[in-house]
């Protein structure tokens, strides 16, 4: 039996230029770089303005996540069963109460919708909270409401 450090090691392919000992500095040539925002392609017509209102509604969860907004804000926008398991979820993760003008900056940078039919949608979106990034996904069905109002209204929540 071989001890780790007598393992072999194959060693890491250089970029060297022209036999020169000087890396290439990135990015690569011929490399296309990689896009800071992701770019919508073949979007439904039906999605676009739920895209624009989810953004909102996502952008209002986070500031829930983080401690800026309080989570009765949203009880209308969710169905009884994922609003009980956020309030559950924040009661664990208390955050002390902010300052005034204290604002952690917490946003949502994008939104992706999927439309699932007619009625169901599944939104992917990113947050970025002090500099690190989140993903949240939520499920909107459109339901009737009490007076016969249709509504979108969000059934499934999962943020890591």
């Amino acid at each position: 039996m071989r001890s780790a450090t007598a393992l072999a090691v194959v060693p890491h392919r250089r970029f060297d230029h022209a036999g020169d000992d000087h890396q290439i500095p990135l990015p690569f040539p011929a490399v296309r770089p990689v896009l800071p925002v992701p770019i919508e392609r073949g979007e439904d017509a039906a999605a676009k303005p739920l895209r624009e209102r989810s953004a909102r509604f996502l952008q209002a969860l986070v500031e829930v996540l983080t401690g800026d907004r309080p989570a009765r804000q949203l009880a209308a926008w969710m169905s009884p069963d994922v609003y009980q398991a956020l309030q559950a979820r924040l009661t664990v993760h208390a955050r002390s109460p902010r300052r005034p003008g204290t604002a952690s900056g917490a946003r949502i940078v994008s939104v992706h919708v999927s439309m699932v039919d007619d009625q169901i949608a599944e939104i992917a979106g990113r947050m970025v909270h002090r500099g690190r990034s989140r993903a949240i996904a939520v499920r909107l069905e459109l339901v009737t409401d009490h007076r016969g109002g249709r509504q979108w209204r969000c059934t499934a929540l999962c943020w890591a």
